[in-house]
């Protein structure tokens, strides 16, 4: 069994070093997280390689299980198939503020009407203020969540913001899941 010890370092560095750990053809791996997020962002790595994943609460940190078989199956993914929105302010830029606002409300709201032509959309920076309590596009993101969209929000944003408490949809993300859905789309559309 490979041990791999990350409490304590920031993101993406727990995901990084086990996903090494597994490519390495570790077949069972002891993973120590320091928290909820580091948690959730190494399971949903793991899972996505094809590994099984249990995990337990300690005593201020959390021990994850993964166990890889004899093989990893590594999720086949159609480069070039998938197309991310790439969310990085909570209001349209160039100009008035209060129009921007405005108009990222209203781009929602119309995404949210139609087929979606995309499979995520990534909120960074100052876009995590969307998904929180109190957005005004929480409904709009809610259906584009009912329609299959993944929403995804960087935990180093939120928490920067003050919003890691506040998410009100989505999944507190990291920077490899990022960089990951960028490198398997055809288009990033950046609002």
């Amino acid at each position: 069994m490979k041990e791999v010890d990350v409490r304590g370092l920031a993101c993406p560095q727990p995901v990084i070093l086990t996903k090494k750990a597994i490519e390495a053809g570790a077949e069972q791996i002891e993973v120590l997280v320091s928290g909820d997020v580091a948690r959730d962002n190494v399971r949903r790595m793991a899972e996505k390689l094809g590994c099984s994943v249990s995990y337990e609460k300690k005593e201020g940190y959390w021990r994850l299980n993964i166990k890889s078989g004899s093989k990893v199956c590594k999720k086949v993914v159609e480069k070039g198939k998938s197309t991310v929105i790439f969310i990085n302010s909570s209001r349209i830029r160039k100009g008035s503020d209060e129009l921007g606002e405005v108009l990222m409300k209203a781009f929602f709201n119309t995404l949210s009407q139609s087929e979606p032509w995309f499979d995520k959309v990534v909120f960074m920076n100052g876009g995590v203020e969307l998904v929180a309590e109190g957005s005004p596009v929480l409904d709009a993101l809610r259906c584009l969540l009912d329609k299959g969209v993944q929403i995804l929000a960087c935990g180093t944003c939120l928490d920067y913001f003050g919003l890691k408490e506040k998410i009100a949809v989505g999944t507190i993300s990291n920077m490899y899941d990022i960089v990951d859905a960028f490198n398997e789309a055809a288009k990033v559309v950046t609002v």
